[in-house]
């Protein structure tokens, strides 16, 4: 049986605003009898960021009321959940980001929902102070994007896209942000306004030849292995496994290596040693010692690095640091 929660933006804001707190938590179900994980922020006056690293406990129908606000909701990974508005069905998965403009929408998990986590951020933030401060170009669009949003009666529109590799980035430190206070709360508002941004960049273009109107699951698929190369450049000392990456950008670890392939001509493990020995090569001509090279570049071992760096390069790490060294 489905729970029933429900949001309404306007007063998030009005209680954010009103409140000496900087941070709030579990306001779309207080009760935590369906979900609990969400935390909230008032990032401006009119402009609120939803951190979701949410654990989900049952099937839930969520009713959103957002006056003149608008929605982006973008999902690293979740369940399967569905977009009711303007009598359309608009399906949301992982790895997407979504614009609602809408002042009524119904999202909705669908059949058998073990326990299962959900990370992604929300914003909701004034149509006005969308368009003014953050540049969004609605009024290029073609005619029926265009007269959804600028109608704020009763029309609804939903535009989807993929994650950018960017973007992706910028959720794992929102969601995984670990500072103190304030630093906390500085950090997750200055991050949720160049999230914003990011997006506004895709949506401006979703009329432009190549962008966001012509992605389809392939162009799905290649934006997904972009994110996957910058994990692998970002987590060197700790690279994670074909496996573990499969899981966290949500591609299947066949499709992970065929798009390696054709991105990068390597597998993923063959891109992440090249990235890797190729950076502490940089490190060792920069002056570092061997061992700290290994290390930064995830070789618990010396010896396994010098192999591993001789293969790549044809000649040992001493001899990197030793021709710097002289050169020095």
């Amino acid at each position: 049986m489905q729970s029933k929660i429900e949001l309404d933006v306007s007063a998030l804001v009005s209680a954010l605003g009103s409140s000496t707190r900087s941070q709030w938590k579990g306001l779309w179900d207080p009760t935590g009898n369906t979900l609990q994980g969400d935390s909230y922020i008032l990032v401006d006056d009119a402009f609120v960021a939803c951190i979701q690293d949410v654990q989900v406990f049952r099937p839930f129908r969520c009713r959103i009321f957002r006056s003149d606000y608008i929605t982006f909701q973008f999902m690293q990974s979740s369940g399967k959940y569905y977009h009711h508005l303007g009598g359309q069905i608009v399906k949301m998965g992982s790895g997407s980001v979504s614009l609602t403009a809408a002042p009524f929408s119904e999202t909705e998990s669908r059949g058998h929902l073990r326990p299962s986590t959900a990370r992604g951020v929300a914003i909701h933030i004034a149509r006005d102070y969308l368009l003014g401060s953050f540049g969004l170009r609605p009024q290029y669009w073609r005619e029926e994007y265009r007269d959804a949003f600028f109608r704020k009666g009763g029309a609804s529109l939903s535009l989807n896209a993929p994650l950018t590799a960017e973007m992706w980035m910028i959720l794992d430190s929102m969601i995984d942000c670990g500072f103190d206070e304030p630093m906390h709360s500085n950090y997750l508002r200055a991050k949720a306004i160049e999230l914003l941004t990011q997006a506004v960049v895709e949506f401006n273009g979703i009329d432009l030849p190549g962008r966001l109107a012509g992605l389809g699951s392939l162009a799905t698929d290649q934006r997904l292995i972009d994110i996957a190369a910058h994990i692998y450049r970002r987590e060197l000392r700790h690279p994670p496994s074909v496996n573990e990456m499969s899981r966290r950008v949500g591609v299947n670890r066949n499709k992970l290596t065929s798009g390696f392939r054709a991105m990068f001509g390597k597998t993923p493990a063959e891109y992440s040693r090249q990235i890797r020995l190729e950076w502490a090569a940089r490190r060792l001509s920069e002056g570092l010692n061997i061992r700290n090279a290994a290390a930064e570049a995830g070789y618990d071992s010396v010896a396994a690095f010098g192999r591993a760096f001789h293969e790549h390069f044809g000649y040992a790490p001493s001899d990197r640091r030793n021709n710097n060294t002289r050169g020095a």
